[in-house]
């Protein structure tokens, strides 16, 4: 289970979740689509309820995907491929409407 937003994490990934509703939610190192693919590590599978969680990372890079508010359970987004650290800008902070 995640954490919620604390400092000093290696490598975190700052994620908010702004809807009303639970969604469902997957972080996972690796290059390879969709981010369940047995070629990546997956850091967490599950339901995220709105408000502010930190995921440890220790990657340079990470996949995630997410459902809407509207079908928790399926239609999965688009993977997205990226780094842990945006230059110039510090940690990833994703925000999931």
């Amino acid at each position: 289970m995640p954490g919620r937003v604390q400092a000093g994490a290696e490598r975190p990934v700052y994620v908010t979740v702004t809807g009303q509703t639970a969604i469902r939610f997957r972080l996972a190192i690796g290059w390879t689509a969709p981010c369940d693919s047995t070629e990546n590590r997956m850091l967490f599978d599950g339901t995220l309820a709105p408000g502010q969680y930190t995921f440890e990372t220790g990657s340079y890079a990470v996949c995630y995907q997410y459902t809407s508010a509207a079908f928790p359970a399926s239609e999965w987004s688009v993977p997205r491929f990226v780094p842990t650290r945006i230059r110039h800008r510090g940690p990833l902070t994703l925000t999931i409407p």
